[in-house]
């Protein structure tokens, strides 16, 4: 009898997980964007109608969540969801180049049947597991990758060219992940992919989630993305010998001793 409790309940877990993980497949969807961009070249035109596709997830509020180059320029944008081939049409409500995050919108009830809102989690720390869900090339249904934590740090934003905050992943992101949920261990979203490295295998990159909560929180309070604040100021690393000098700094000390001392080994200036 001991034995059939114990099977029984490892049956009821694996349930759980599975309708868990089911939860979590529907509330992820692919985004197919039509767009036309201008000629820059020639203003008066407007390049040739072309086709892509991304991915983008539940939130609360009946929003989806997805990449701003995954919907740039963009014409007409439609949203289907997992185990569903019916596309329903999209409105593009709020777009941050900067940070790469837009937010889509769904009129007709019927697409919101059957699917729950994701919770965003914290900034992860490294080695934490994750796992990126979303619709890459190569197939038309939905993929699930698994990796780890690499580095916390800022970087470029290759879609805006800004520097914010970002999370490196050795989970595969290719062409087609972007806006997808990277989630921690818990199913929460940790991320949201949306670039990988091109050079290197393994190397992606997700947005984490201060910069999410901070899209959000900002359309929360003013109805709109307003951006992110600067500091106005602009600094480099003090490396020459000689400049080192000037400044009367240890023109013996490491990059890791400028670190470790507040304020040494960086010189600043007003830009704005």
């Amino acid at each position: 009898r001991g034995m059939d409790e114990v099977s029984s309940r490892r049956e009821g877990r694996t349930r759980r997980d599975a309708k868990d993980k089911e939860k979590i497949l529907k509330s992820v969807v692919k985004v197919f964007c039509t767009e036309i961009q201008p000629n820059f070249c020639q203003p008066w035109q407007m390049e040739q109608q072309d086709q892509s596709t991304s991915s983008g997830f539940v939130i609360d509020g009946n929003r989806i969540i997805t990449n701003a180059h995954g919907v740039a320029w963009h014409n007409v944008v439609r949203v289907r969801k997992h185990g569903d081939s019916r596309k329903y049409v999209a409105t593009v409500e709020h777009v941050a180049h900067e940070c790469d995050l837009a937010i889509l919108r769904v009129e007709d009830p019927q697409f919101w049947a059957g699917l729950q809102p994701m919770t965003l989690g914290t900034l992860p720390d490294l080695q934490d597991k994750i796992t990126v869900v979303g619709y890459p090339d190569g197939g038309d249904r939905i993929s699930i990758t698994q990796g780890i934590v690499s580095r916390i740090e800022m970087g470029e934003y290759s879609h805006s060219g800004e520097y914010l905050l970002m999370t490196q992943i050795d989970a595969a992101i290719n062409s087609g992940n972007s806006g997808g949920p990277a989630l921690d261990e818990s199913g929460k979203v940790a991320g949201v992919a949306f670039q990988a490295l091109d050079e290197a295998e393994n190397i992606g990159y997700i947005i984490p989630v201060p910069i999410i909560a901070h899209f959000l929180e900002d359309i929360r309070l003013h109805g709109r993305y307003t951006g992110f604040c600067r500091l106005g100021v602009s600094w480099q690393t003090t490396e020459n010998a000689a400049m080192r000098e000037f400044l009367q700094l240890n023109p013996e000390s490491t990059e890791e001793d400028d670190e470790e001392e507040e304020g040494e080994g960086v010189t600043t200036a007003t830009t704005e």
